[in-house]
């Protein structure tokens, strides 16, 4: 995944635990346990987005945290020509593997980038897609002024980010933002005490749908439509509640009521992942309009 951060400290936990995970990137859509069912799904749906854009295959498209490159894959064989590049070596070696495997190698130019600085001129992709690295990003707002810079004007952007409200996150006190300053305390108190080895993990960030909105239009994007997924892994402490096999149906059933909008639950996937526009001409221009316009889409 492409998770370039301003500490080069923390960016280089962050590709030490790519480089070191690119077998579970290389399983996560075989898996049969409620990621698997959520990452497969959260790949369906942004599949669906660029179908029903219907653009055309000479339109350039851009992945960034290619991963293992399965999504890449996804679109070349849908006749796109797609740039595909992360932070991680071992996941840009993944991708071309993967790559000639399914004989889409011509279609697909991978290489290490760093969404906070592209490469790449302004304005040179039609659609851009990002799932799974805004949970990475130190600087969210300078990630996205990147994507909206090379962008075409009108042009599309699919991304996911992770809820700072899902369900997931709420039940597992090793997890929930509501125990963050007890884990932090007593993570520090222990290794004071000689009774825990310090250990160093990157940090994620979570956001609500309606701060991700703000730093949208802040970027001259717009939030097109949303969709809310995602929901498990059940876990305790760390460890699963449900077998696999129950794990799944649990997640599809609460899938289910938040799709048809269920209180309490449309809210609550562990992802959001969303369908967003370059507009045309920079809001900046609007002024008093601005404000306005920045509450309507909220």
């Amino acid at each position: 995944m492409d998770n370039r951060t301003d500490s080069p400290h923390e960016q280089k936990i962050i590709d030490a635990h790519f480089d070191a995970g690119s077998g579970f990137w290389t399983d996560i859509y075989q898996r049969k346990d409620v990621l698997g069912v959520i990452f497969r799904r959260r790949q369906a749906i942004t599949l669906n987005y660029v179908k029903e854009l219907a653009l055309p295959k000479t339109a350039r498209v851009l992945e960034v945290g290619c991963g293992a490159g399965f999504l890449a894959i996804a679109l070349a064989q849908r006749g796109y020509t797609v740039h595909a590049i992360d932070h991680s070596a071992a996941m840009i070696a993944l991708t071309q593997k993967h790559a000639k495997q399914k004989s889409v190698d011509n279609r697909i130019h991978a290489t290490i980038g760093d969404l906070n600085n592209l490469t790449f001129e302004n304005q040179s992709f039609h659609l851009i897609v990002a799932l799974g690295v805004v949970i990475w990003l130190h600087n969210l707002k300078k990630a996205l002024a990147e994507i909206a810079r090379v962008l075409t004007p009108g042009g599309y952007v699919v991304l996911s980010m992770n809820n700072t409200c899902g369900a997931n996150l709420l039940l597992d006190p090793l997890m929930s933002p509501a125990f963050r300053v007890i884990r932090k305390w007593a993570k520090s108190a222990l290794e004071k005490a000689g009774l825990l080895s310090p250990r160093y993990a990157a940090r994620i960030y979570t956001h609500s749908i309606k701060e991700f909105n703000q730093h949208l239009f802040q970027a001259n994007l717009t939030n097109i439509t949303q969709a809310n997924i995602g929901f498990g892994p059940f876990t305790f402490l760390g460890h699963n509640v449900f077998c696999d096999r129950i794990g799944v149906k649990i997640e599809e059933k609460l899938q289910q009521c938040a799709d048809n909008r269920i209180p309490g639950l449309r809210s609550l996937g562990s992802q959001y992942v969303i369908l967003g526009r370059k507009e045309p001409f920079a809001r900046a221009r609007k002024h008093a309009s601005s404000n306005h316009e920045l509450r309507h889409i909220l």
